[in-house]
């Protein structure tokens, strides 16, 4: 049976080796587009730990944490790049029907006519259905995204839909897979936003390098 001081260590080493791959994961993704830093923290468990002397000591358990600060936003120059100025989300679907949620703005039109994600995602209307634009003759030449997520033809003045631009109760409970796109295991019921939209911009990561870097080299002294 280990004691209690040897259970601290293992703990102790297991949490900066987790803190350290948490840094080398911001660092990696510096430069990609709405990427939010992941952060090491300790977290109470809610087992305990006897002592030979019959004393329950506490025990510590340790996660990983999304710092959901926005991102420096910067001017690309793109119609079809967004970016999401505050709390909220876009909700995109992937072709099998299953739904994440998003700030990466890097839209594109599909050859179907859908408003897709880079990665091929559709965009959600904020009725929850795909954005499709049109094709050949019908899709637009030009598109105006309002702060509200309205899309416009401003050359014929058709308008679609506001996309699904949402808040979420508890977006800290949102759980990261990759290609920064988050699941919500929850089922949170989103609300739809007033505003927020910005066409022609991209929020970049919320990593500062130089702090990173600095703990980076703290966890190693440690």
């Amino acid at each position: 049976m280990q004691s209690y001081g040897e259970q601290v260590l293992v703990r102790g080493l297991s949490f900066l080796a987790e803190k350290q791959a948490a840094t080398a994961h911001n660092l990696a993704n510096v430069d990609t587009t709405s990427f939010k830093r992941r952060a090491a923290v300790a977290v109470d468990s809610p087992q305990s730990f006897h002592s030979m002397l019959e004393r329950e000591l506490p025990v510590l358990t340790y996660e990983e944490r999304t710092d959901l600060q926005r991102g420096i936003l910067r001017e690309t120059g793109n119609r079809l790049d967004i970016a999401i100025d505050g709390p909220y989300w876009l909700r995109v679907q992937d072709d099998k029907g299953g739904q994440y949620y998003t700030r990466n703005g890097q839209l594109q039109l599909a050859n179907d006519g859908r408003l897709v994600t880079r990665d091929g995602y559709s965009v959600l209307d904020q009725g929850g259905q795909p954005v499709s634009l049109g094709t050949g003759d019908d899709a637009p030449s030009d598109l105006s995204i309002s702060p509200n997520g309205t899309i416009q033809n401003p050359v014929t003045g058709q308008t679609w839909t506001p996309l699904a631009v949402v808040s979420l109760p508890r977006p800290e409970d949102l759980v990261p897979i990759g290609k920064s796109l988050y699941v919500d295991p929850k089922g949170q019921k989103p609300t739809q936003a007033g505003d927020g939209v910005q066409q022609g911009f991209l929020e970049g990561s919320n990593v500062d390098s130089l702090q990173e870097l600095v703990q980076m080299i703290t966890i190693e002294r440690t």
